[in-house]
């Protein structure tokens, strides 16, 4: 099993090296370095934008002159080498890598993506390649997460407040056993070769390009969501991707919630217990939690054909978790979506949790301090999920730091 490192960078020249010196420190040293330094062509003729096309030339006068690591250098940057037309963003600097590293690679190999701005422990690599050989069908890893704090308030205010989203639509998806029960990012997942070419690789896309990747692989077999190892992306704001993580910090210092609201549990609850409902529908038609979304945005019966394609429980069940998929989960919870309330969250939280936070709580009035606390007992309650749900394959937790 050889491991390859897929590594986007646009404008990380203060960032990259931090991330490299954490390769180099890696326990398990046996893998080859991939880095796609990358901007659009025209840029070069954009006064605003020349600053980062000269950062990539930097950056990539610093990776040559490593000399002590197995490092794959594709250009997509240098004038006359970088996008052209519509391809443009991380989601194209993915596909790159990907491609590159499939040339080389075999079907048991493993790619581990990361962004040139995230930070990994020593023992990451080989937590990540431990899972692997532990869970040979698996085909991909959506591993745990934990954003960096800036020492900036209004940054950490709007990384935690987005962290906290994240981490309360996880453990609901957690709760209703749905089979979409991932973080997607680009930084924090790894996947066998096989499981690439079983779904023809990655869609490229200027951002959401790791959510539909996973999807899409979770359709194809096993994907895991456990590790004891957490990868510490970077929390700045960046308006280089039409949203993700550094647009949610631009919007929530701001206060722009909008895109990242708490959804009613009462619409998780309904998928939920559509899901109980599948083997009923194999035999006949009923009512369902979320008719209401199907009539309004499916416009159709959309069980009879699958009844019809699928001739036993099992596959039709199965094809209706197709049907039903992670996107259609948030669309779902969007339909059902009432005006934003902070009951969701507060009502979400643990005993002790819910009773200081009865207490006149906003994100806005609560010091960062009692944020990062929240962020904390979120992190955990995440884990416990998980290992309550995957408990064969879990280990010890691993430590915030």
């Amino acid at each position: 099993m050889k491991i390859f490192i897929a590594i986007p960078a646009l404008d990380e020249l203060d960032y990259l090296p931090v991330l490299m010196e954490d390769l180099m420190a890696q326990a398990y040293n046996d893998f080859a370095i991939f880095v796609c330094v990358n901007n659009p062509d025209i840029w070069w003729n954009d006064s605003e934008k020349r600053g980062q096309c000269e950062n990539n030339s930097e950056t990539l006068e610093y990776l040559k002159n490593i000399d002590n690591m197995n490092i794959t250098l594709i250009d997509k940057s240098s004038k006359g080498h970088g996008w052209k037309g519509k391809a443009k963003g991380v989601g194209f600097a993915r596909k790159e890598l990907f491609e590159a590293i499939n040339k080389a690679a075999d079907e048991d190999d493993l790619i581990i993506s990361l962004d040139a701005d995230t930070g990994i422990e020593p023992s990451y690599i080989a937590s990540v390649r431990k899972q692997f050989i532990k869970n040979k069908q698996a085909l991909l890893l959506a591993n745990s997460y934990y954003h960096k704090l800036t020492g900036n308030e209004s940054n950490d205010r709007a990384i935690l407040r987005y962290e906290l989203y994240m981490r309360y639509y996880l453990i609901n998806l957690l709760k209703i056993n749905s089979p979409y029960a991932f973080s997607a990012l680009g930084s924090a997942i790894s996947f066998r070769m096989k499981g690439y070419r079983k779904i023809n690789g990655i869609t490229p896309k200027e951002a959401g390009e790791d959510f539909y990747f996973v999807n899409r692989m979770k359709k194809a077999g096993d994907i895991l969501i456990f590790n004891d190892q957490a990868v510490y992306p970077s929390s700045r704001e960046s308006d280089r991707v039409p949203f993700g993580t550094g647009p949610a910090v631009i919007k929530g210092q701001k206060g722009d919630w909008d895109s990242y609201p708490f959804y009613d549990i009462e619409t998780f609850r309904r998928i939920g217990e559509t899901y109980e409902l599948f083997p009923k529908l194999f035999l006949q038609d009923c009512e369902t939690p979320i008719d209401d979304f199907i009539g309004n945005s499916l416009g159709e019966n959309i069980w009879e054909p699958l009844r019809k394609n699928f001739k036993t429980e099992k596959l039709f069940i199965r094809a209706c978790h197709e049907k039903i998929d992670g996107l259609r989960i948030l669309q779902i919870l969007r339909f059902y979506q009432k005006d934003e309330s902070l009951a969701n969250f507060i009502k979400f939280g643990r005993e002790e949790l819910f009773i200081e936070l009865q207490n006149d709580f906003t994100f806005e009035s609560s010091s960062v301090e009692k944020l990062d606390e929240i962020r904390n007992i979120y992190f955990m309650r995440e884990m416990e999920t998980r290992e309550r749900i995957n408990s064969p394959q879990i280990s010890a937790r691993k430590k915030i730091i």
